[in-house]
């Protein structure tokens, strides 16, 4: 709070330190500016009239020098044109004295309520900018260093991307990483399965629609290709898209150019697309499912990721980077000597996703502070290479596989207020599967965890 005299400042410190805040105070703007500048502050009041320099003097100072505190002038000689000039350099309120407690206290709260919702807001924009990088591709074995190598030159890199690999491997990840490492980074990133659509309504989510160009069509509408013009989009399941698209896709690539469904005219576009796909191209080429002048269109770039059982040496890593996404708000803090070795030798079928999914879900069942057997699926235990007496535990395998299943389908339930469909998308098991097994776990969706 900045303001010349000493009796306001006296009286609004006992109000704001009543309400609960923190509160410093300067005598003039040249105090203030040197307070602003060393703290984070949430808000900062400022008297417009005082000795040297004055409250919107602060105010252009302070951003001019990247102070984010939300700014609250203070006057008794106020106007609707000083009010103006203060919200044009960045003013979030004007109070004008004298004024009630309570008035000063709704505002302040506003302010800083204002302030805070906006640093979370950058704070999230960071983890999502941290969770497009590099930084994301968990590994350190040969196979992943060279993936990421592979990354750090195609992103620095113009032209397309096409990135391979199993089910679960991560290729989205890498299409994040390639957006969030090029010149592209703070433009659009789309994202598309294209699996996920019919031919139909593929075609119109890639290139959008005239008004009228079909029923229902009732206002123009923009295609995802447009939507990404300037940054990246990113065609996850390419493998699977009909042959039509890929010839109209194709066109797109080549001249820069989309045309939507039921105009005549082209629209320029400046996209960089990526596209991914757990098939084998080259012998959907071969077989005439894919398009040979499509595949070598989007081959410019390739990064191909190992499946998880070939770079072994990467899954602890893995282990704990899920353990630490997934455990905050839980007693859980680490695996049991037995329960780590177990999924130290599982091979996993369905790569990174799998093993993310296995640890989300020892964590939710837990009892105590250390994931032990008990806590994981079965078919960890059904590997070859794993020593049974590794991960001995009370009772047979499939009983602790049951109270576990059974923990965990009650604590869904609970979370979702009974809600079957819910639950089950949670579970990710249709909702059939869910109420068979409720049935023979004796659950009932109003269940709650003993």
């Amino acid at each position: 709070m900045i303001d010349d005299d000493q009796g306001v400042r006296e009286s609004m410190e006992r109000m704001l330190r009543g309400a609960g805040y923190t509160v410093q105070s300067a005598e003039t703007g040249e105090e203030g500016l040197t307070l602003a500048r060393g703290n984070a502050f949430d808000v900062i009041l400022s008297d417009m009239r005082m000795p040297g320099i004055s409250g919107i003097d602060v105010l252009q100072r302070l951003r001019e020098q990247r102070v984010d505190s939300a700014f609250i002038v203070m006057t008794g000689f106020g106007t609707v044109d000083t009010a103006v000039e203060a919200m044009k350099l960045g003013a979030v309120d004007f109070v004008q004295k004298p004024f009630f407690r309570d008035e000063l206290l709704m505002r302040v709260r506003s302010a800083a309520d204002r302030r805070q919702l906006a640093r979370q807001v950058d704070l999230l924009q960071r983890q999502i900018r941290t969770s497009g990088s590099l930084d994301a591709l968990i590994g350190d074995s040969d196979a992943m260093r060279r993936v990421k190598d592979l990354v750090g030159r195609a992103a620095a890199a113009s032209g397309t991307v096409l990135i391979t690999g199993e089910t679960g491997t991560g290729k989205e990840l890498v299409a994040r990483a390639l957006h969030a490492e090029s010149s592209r980074g703070d433009k659009p990133y789309v994202a598309l399965n294209c699996a996920a659509l019919t031919d139909s309504l593929l075609e119109n989510e890639l290139f959008g629609h005239a008004r009228g160009a079909f029923t229902g069509a009732a206002a123009a509408r923009a295609g995802l290709i447009e939507h990404a013009n300037g940054g990246t989009l990113f065609l996850d399941e390419i493998g699977t898209m009909p042959s039509g698209l890929q010839a109209k896709l194709l066109r797109a690539l080549e001249s820069g150019e989309v045309r939507r469904i039921g105009e005549n005219e082209p629209r320029r576009i400046d996209v960089r697309f990526l596209a991914a796909t757990n098939a084998d191209l080259q012998h959907a080429v071969a077989t005439g499912a894919f398009r040979n002048d499509l595949f070598y269109r989007l081959n410019v770039h390739r990064i191909h990721l190992p499946p998880l059982r070939d770079r072994g040496e990467d899954i602890a890593l893995l282990l704990d980077h899920f353990l630490r996404r997934y455990s905050g708000g839980t007693e859980v803090t680490g695996y049991s000597d037995a329960a780590r070795a177990a999924l130290l030798a599982y091979d996993y079928p369905g790569n990174v996703r799998q093993l993310e999914h296995i640890v989300q879900r020892a964590v939710a069942v837990s009892r105590g502070p250390l994931i032990d057997p008990s806590d994981l699926p079965e078919e960890l235990f059904a590997s070859r290479t794993v020593d049974a007496q590794a991960y001995a535990a009370e009772g047979s395998v499939a009983a602790a596989r049951e109270r576990a299943e059974r923990e965990m389908i009650v604590a869904t339930l609970a979370k979702h207020r009974g809600e079957i469909a819910a639950a089950a998308r949670e579970l990710q098991v249709s909702r059939t599967t869910l109420w068979r097994l409720m049935k023979k776990l004796h659950i009932s969706a109003d269940a709650r965890v003993e």
